[in-house]
């Protein structure tokens, strides 16, 4: 399979998250922020592989969000040992799916908490040059959001996000 335009670019901003991070590596903290996001990541990567493995979503549509994450994962890496951290080693967690519950409601759920990391990690992150990067990754990881509202049926936005 071919990378689309999103992998392309997904890509160069994990890149671009490696060579941003030593303008100011000594800023406290940030490195903190990468980690807990790499955390979140790590859990998405792993929920995506459960539901290859386990036939729980399209296949099509959990490949290229696992493939996402993964991108999204290698840019957070490079950031913390660009910075002079060793990004910390997770074992991968399996979700306990309940019966009649749809895979794309838990993974709905973990998309939306990561959003919302993302966008603390903005508020607080010094490192400005981080910030261009880490704002695509959140629009990504919002993208996400809107694929499993659709395929859960739910409107694509939620109320509080509606433009009147």
């Amino acid at each position: 399979m071919s990378p689309t335009r999103r992998d392309v670019l997904l890509g160069g901003a994990a890149a671009a998250l490696a060579v941003a991070a030593p303008a100011r590596a000594a800023a406290p903290g940030d490195a903190a922020l990468l980690e807990r996001l790499l955390a979140f990541e790590r859990r998405l990567e792993g929920a995506y592989d459960q539901a290859l493995r386990e036939h729980l979503l399209d296949a099509a549509l959990a490949r290229r969000l696992r493939d996402q994450e993964r991108a999204h994962i290698r840019g957070l890496e490079l950031a913390l040992t660009s910075m002079g951290h060793r990004p910390p080693r997770t074992a991968p967690r399996t979700l306990r799916v309940a019966a009649g519950e749809p895979f794309a409601r838990l993974a709905l759920k973990l998309e939306s908490r990561t959003v919302d990391a993302y966008l603390a990690a903005i508020e607080r992150l010094r490192n400005e040059l981080l910030l261009i990067d880490i704002g695509s990754i959140a629009a990504n990881q919002g993208q996400h959001v809107v694929t499993l509202r659709d395929v859960l049926g739910l409107p694509v936005l939620e109320e509080s996000l509606v433009v009147s």
